[in-house]
């Protein structure tokens, strides 16, 4: 790949007929799972009288175990062909949302078989997200790779958008099941389309080895600890996600009636896509300031978000919340995408989703906790404050390599693993 200074335009990647089938199957595999947690919260939600603890545990099942499962699903996508990793693994989420909708149209399901069955789906979702995220700058061009990763928020965001409204409004008209019968149609038809992807994997895939997965994993762990912009993205990427998990986890008992929760999830998805849109305008300079302002805004409306639940209200402020959550994790993840070395990108990015997820599923089962006993608006101001206060400890922590400006892997001298 060529390494060009200047930056393209936000649509050329697509342009790519490789990285445009992976943007589709990954847009509706994303889309599948944020119907799958809108449909599994409300079935909780449904069984257990609205309980904001056990409705947070969904949440938390779904997270907790990428927390063990994806550092050596970011090795075996260093280790092996890709594409075939993630067609092998949407096979698994089908697999696994069938047995969830065959529960639930038998009416077999309980709120112990429900959190039971969630690591299953989450065991998926850990061996795909080091798998896509590093085959995204093997797809584009190096001067691509800013653009191809604000494409993969769009996907990600947009398909929050459409998935959480699709689910509610599916709930409302034929039930839980008919929700979980959709994800699983759409999981089957991402195996085919990753089988038909065209990818050609590189000597490292085709010649890894089983013994390399010990030396690669150990490798790997020396990520965290090496230089100061990686220790900081970890840093400030867990203090915002365990304050943040209070709007995904106690969504659905903010609100009444399905329709509401889906149309309010979605007003989420569809501020984080205007964030997409503005981060296109603005281009990829400024990342500490940009992770600054995204955390100062989420902070704010999240404590606005715990004072009202009226859907004319709180629509808004979760927009709000929504693009300033994609102006930080986009920060971070274009940051470490374009200083990883490739041969170590599925194992750095690993790390970041490692404790991503982890402060998710605790900062997800902490404010179910503050909700159970004081009330959701009070769980959802106490995170809000929270997260300004981990902002003014860590706003000085740079997620930039102090001794070079932003360029493509390979364009710049490296730092060392």
């Amino acid at each position: 790949m060529s390494h060009s200074a200047k930056p393209s335009g936000f649509l050329e990647p697509l342009a790519n007929p490789g990285f445009s089938m992976l943007w589709v199957a990954n847009t509706l595999s994303l889309m599948a799972f944020w119907m799958t947690e809108v449909a599994c919260a409300w079935q909780m939600r449904l069984m257990t009288n609205a309980d904001p603890f056990l409705v947070a545990s969904v949440y938390t099942a779904l997270q907790l175990p990428i927390v063990f499962l994806v550092i050596p699903a970011g090795v075996i996508a260093d280790l092996s062909d890709r594409r075939r990793g993630l067609a092998w693994t949407h096979a698994w989420l089908a697999c696994s949302l069938g047995a969830v909708l065959w529960l639930s149209a038998a009416g077999r399901l309980t709120p112990l078989l429900l959190l039971v069955c969630m690591p299953l789906i989450a065991m998926g979702l850990a061996m795909r997200l080091p798998a896509v995220a590093a085959l995204i700058p093997e797809m584009v061009r190096a001067n691509q790779i800013p653009a191809a990763v604000s494409l993969n928020n769009v996907a990600q965001n947009g398909s929050r958008l459409l998935g959480p409204a699709l689910a509610g409004a599916i709930i409302a008209g034929l039930g839980v099941a008919a929700a979980l019968a959709v994800n699983t149609a759409i999981m089957a038809l991402i195996v085919l389309l990753f089988l038909r992807m065209p990818y050609r994997p590189g000597k490292r895939d085709q010649t890894a080895a089983s013994p390399r997965f010990f030396a690669a994993f150990k490798e790997g762990i020396l990520f965290a600890a090496l230089t100061p912009w990686k220790r900081n993205i970890l840093i400030r990427l867990g203090a915002f996600f365990a304050c943040a998990a209070a709007i995904p986890a106690l969504m659905a008992v903010r609100f009444d009636d399905s329709q509401t929760y889906g149309l309010m999830y979605g007003c989420f998805g569809a501020g984080s896509l205007l964030g997409v849109i503005v981060i296109g305008k603005l281009g990829y300079e400024q990342l500490d300031r940009r992770l600054t302002g995204g955390l100062l805004v989420c902070a704010v409306c999240m404590m606005l978000f715990g004072l009202t639940d009226r859907p004319l209200q709180a629509g808004p402020l979760l927009a709000c919340i929504g693009a300033s959550w994609l102006f930080c994790l986009n920060s971070i993840m274009v940051s470490a995408q374009m200083q990883l070395e490739p041969g170590i990108r599925g194992r750095g990015l690993s790390f970041i989703y490692t404790l991503g997820t982890a402060s998710l599923a605790g900062g997800g089962l902490l404010w179910g906790a503050v909700a159970r006993a004081c009330g959701p608006a009070a769980a959802l101001l106490a995170s809000g404050i929270c997260l300004l206060l981990s902002l003014a400890a860590t706003y000085r922590l740079s997620i930039s390599a102090a001794e070079r400006e932003l360029a493509p892997a390979g364009a710049a001298e490296r730092d060392p693993l």
